[in-house]
């Protein structure tokens, strides 16, 4: 658990940002809409049913249909706003920060699932309509069907020709940050990468801004779009300070596609520590940052603000949480809210643990004055 002293200092440089102070932050550009299904057992009139309590119970009624047929009827318990771009936008609104949000979040209008998130941002825009997620829900886990076709409009021309070249350049000139996140669902994320850097950003600005990037499980991708991306990656930085966000499974594969060996340590968070600065290192880039179940790790390379390094914290581990999905979103959206504020590398691992410590308990995005509660609070 997360120590309490430190957990006080970063409470402490959160308490001091003045509440006035909303930097401006761009998030993209994926949307889903999230389907929470049970699949039905036993119907006993057009109220009542029974669900399937396992996948292992599911499982067995799809084998046995084997050669035959069956049918499988769903009961949509509750839609809700998915993807990484509108889960962490959500966050960053929470924060109280000028948030404009891009992705597909509706076909004409904005669909009625993602209100939510249009009535706190500042702008909300939509490329089309949204991929959607089916999860079977069972007492011992989750299965995740997606529909992912509508991804295909995400790509650098859709986003030209949606806002104009003039209106994306003026968005980008006005962000303090910006999150262009699941790369892995999003096939066209390596061109948007390589647009910003070719024609976007050159000569846009006299300051840098900070671009959040993350790959979102890249194992079904190939080590030659990774490695594109890597190189994308590089491209962005001569203009932009790139954080690369990851988790324990994708700091390894990032690791393994730059032909090295992922370090190890009995201490969680000290075997990410070293292989984030590996990837700051090889890469080239500002920052790389991983978040693990009990901890997280950062590095930095050397700028004006401080000195080359890098830190790990541990966490705040919630054995029975509310809910998980969302949760590495929270995180990221925290970490980058408080280096937006100005506040040290440590400090802003336990901020952005505290934002997703407080998600999983509650499946509320919290506030500043709840993460600030909280990070009082550890134990």
């Amino acid at each position: 658990m997360a120590d309490a002293v430190l957990c006080s200092a970063a409470a402490k440089a959160l308490a001091g940002v003045p509440a006035t102070r909303r930097p401006k932050v761009m998030v993209g550009f994926d949307g889903f809409i999230d389907n929470i299904i049970d699949v039905v057992a036993k119907r006993s009139d057009t109220a009542n049913y029974t669900a399937m309590a396992t996948i292992s119970e599911f499982g067995g009624r799809v084998n046995a249909a084997a050669g035959n047929s069956a049918n499988f009827e769903m009961v949509v318990k509750q839609s809700k706003i998915g993807g990484n771009g509108p889960i962490m936008a959500n966050a960053m609104c929470s924060y109280d920060y000028d948030v404009t949000a891009i992705g597909i979040l509706g076909e004409g209008a904005i669909d009625p699932v993602f209100k939510p998130l249009a009535d706190r941002a500042t702008k909300t825009i939509s490329l089309g309509g949204a991929a959607t997620t089916d999860a079977l829900e069972f007492s011992d886990g989750k299965l995740m069907l997606g529909k992912l076709l509508p991804l295909e409009k995400v790509t650098y021309q859709t986003l030209i020709n949606k806002i104009g070249l003039e209106g994306f350049k003026a968005l980008v000139r006005e962000a303090d940050a910006i999150a262009m996140v699941n790369w892995t669902m999003t096939l066209g994320m390596t061109d948007i990468w390589r647009g910003m850097a070719q024609t976007i950003l050159p000569g846009l600005r006299k300051t840098r801004p900070l671009i959040f990037v993350d790959l979102a499980d890249p194992a079904k991708r190939t080590l030659e779009d990774l490695r594109s991306a890597f190189a994308a990656m590089k491209a962005l930085q001569q203009h932009a300070d790139v954080l690369l966000g990851m988790n324990g499974a994708e700091l390894k594969q990032v690791l393994i596609a730059l032909g090295i060996t992922p370090p190890t340590d009995p201490i969680e968070w000290e075997a990410s520590r070293k292989g984030c600065e590996i990837v700051q290192r090889e890469l080239g880039i500002a920052w790389a940052m991983c978040h693990l179940v009990k901890s997280s790790a950062c590095a930095w390379g050397a700028s004006a603000a401080r000195p080359a390094g890098s830190i790990g914290a541990d966490g705040f581990f919630e054995p029975k949480p509310k809910i998980t999905t969302g949760a590495g979103d929270h995180f990221n959206a925290g970490f980058v809210a408080a280096l937006l504020a100005g506040i040290d590398p440590q400090s802003a691992l336990h901020i952005g643990g505290a934002t997703s410590g407080y998600y999983v308990r509650t499946a509320i995005s919290p506030n500043r004055a709840q993460v600030i509660e909280f990070l009082r609070q550890p134990a």
